[in-house]
């Protein structure tokens, strides 16, 4: 039951965006409530499952508790934000909404630790994540195949992030069915980013695939590498010869960028307004160093601010906004550096436990060593924050549960723990995906 509101919740995150038309205010909020209201029931259930247990809410080990201090300071940081926002008189509206994002970081990663309580469970809430989004990207594909402009939705944008969990299960999940489903998934993915015209999500693709290359040599991989060029090729050819993409977006970005002043404009050119959000916030700090702490607290983002260059269109920065495309930045601008340290040192550490298992020949310390690196890239760049809880939840959760083992723990982690900073108690140097 915990499982199947934990997929209701996920859906409901690509539910929210999928009108090609800008939502209204009152949209989002309505979309914000149905996203708290699954949270809240994830939380009876899995307090009820906890009640069950002799301890309440222990831990399975010492590197867990690491994960649960920054996780904590996080959300300090989150609350003394919204305090500054508070005294500096910043709309309520905008206050909440944002707490509320950033507080969920938290509250995802630990609701989804509790959830899972054997290794299948973990794998099997991965296969769920997987499925739910192929579901929600072949809606999209069948709801606006008439559509002529470009399908910029919330799975086109979330393709990227959930690449490294769907070549896993196609490279190493041991059933076949499970493999089938991952090659169908990244069929759909390559087809609706040719019909969005997104060029990020597809280098992501691509790089996630190189990255089980890199730290995994062996046939299963290269055997991998050329399906996955044969499924591109595939889904090239199926678009453009039934659907007609028409290139015309990422075209007119090449020439733009071609016709740009310099370096600076040619990058503007092609992020869009990316560039100007980075050196907006950068200019707010230098104007007011002190907020570069505990951030500003505002609800709201400036005019990001144009490379000077005649050719790119201005009427971009004109409007001021509140969703910022880079993930980190945008937690930086609202929260400051402390509570972003307190993030990137927490993928550092997931990272480093995911090393420690991929180095113990268990195959999941590899995806989670490529989603979190996958991850770090997206969001210095192209992806909000928040797109990234489910997957930071099956990893901190995942690590967790390949360390200590199957069936609560009965052997020791053959590799070195000191130097990890592990608990020393009973892990498995095996995945269990079977």
């Amino acid at each position: 039951m915990v499982i199947f509101l934990a997929l209701i919740w996920y859906g409901l995150r690509f539910l929210n965006g999928m009108s090609v038309i800008a939502p209204t205010r009152a949209e989002v909020i309505a979309w914000n409530l149905a996203d708290f209201g699954t949270l809240a029931l994830l939380f009876l259930g899995v307090l009820l499952d906890r009640l069950k247990a002799a301890n309440l809410f222990s831990v399975r080990g010492k590197a867990d508790r690491t994960a649960f201090r920054l996780l904590g300071v996080w959300m300090v940081v989150v609350g003394l934000s919204v305090l500054l926002g508070i005294l500096r008189e910043n709309p309520w509206d905008y206050l909440i909404g944002d707490f509320y994002r950033y507080a969920c970081l938290p509250v995802v990663l630990t609701l989804l630790y509790y959830s899972v309580k054997d290794q299948m469970g973990i794998h099997n809430l991965l296969v769920g994540f997987v499925v739910v989004y192929g579901l929600m990207t072949a809606l999209d594909l069948v709801r606006f195949n008439s559509y002529d402009e470009r399908l910029t939705t919330e799975t086109a944008h979330q393709a990227g992030i959930i690449a490294p969990a769907v070549i896993y299960l196609m490279l190493f999940d041991k059933r076949r069915r499970a493999r089938r489903c991952g090659g169908a998934v990244v069929f759909l993915i390559i087809v609706l980013l040719i019909r969005a015209q997104m060029i990020t999500p597809i280098v992501t693709l691509l790089l996630a695939l190189a990255l089980f290359f890199v730290f995994n040599r062996k046939f299963t991989l290269i055997w991998g590498a050329g399906m996955a060029i044969t499924i591109f090729a595939a889904a090239s050819f199926f678009y453009w010869a039934v659907v007609s993409a028409d290139a015309s977006y990422i075209a007119t970005k090449v020439v733009m960028a071609q016709g740009s002043e310099g370096a600076l404009g040619s990058v503007e050119a092609l992020s869009g307004v990316r560039l100007g959000e980075i050196i907006s916030i950068g200019e707010e700090f230098t104007s007011h160093p002190s907020s570069f702490v505990f951030g500003t607290g505002e609800g709201s983002l400036v005019s990001p601010d144009p490379i000077p260059d005649l050719s790119l269109p201005i009427y971009r920065y004109t409007e001021d906004k509140h969703f910022i495309h880079s993930g980190l930045f945008d937690a930086l601008y609202h929260n400051g550096a402390i509570a972003v340290g307190a993030f990137l040192l927490l993928l550092l550490h997931l990272f480093r436990r995911g090393w420690h298992l991929h180095s113990a020949g268990n195959p999941f310390g590899l995806f989670v060593m490529v989603t979190l690196m996958v991850t770090l890239l997206l969001l210095s760049y192209d992806l909000p924050l928040e797109s990234s809880f489910p997957l930071l939840g099956i990893c901190f959760s995942g690590v967790s549960l390949m360390e200590w083992g199957p069936h609560g723990g009965a052997k020791p982690i053959r590799a070195p723990t000191r130097r990890y900073g592990l608990d020393p108690g009973p892990a498995s140097g095996t995945v269990a995906t079977s």
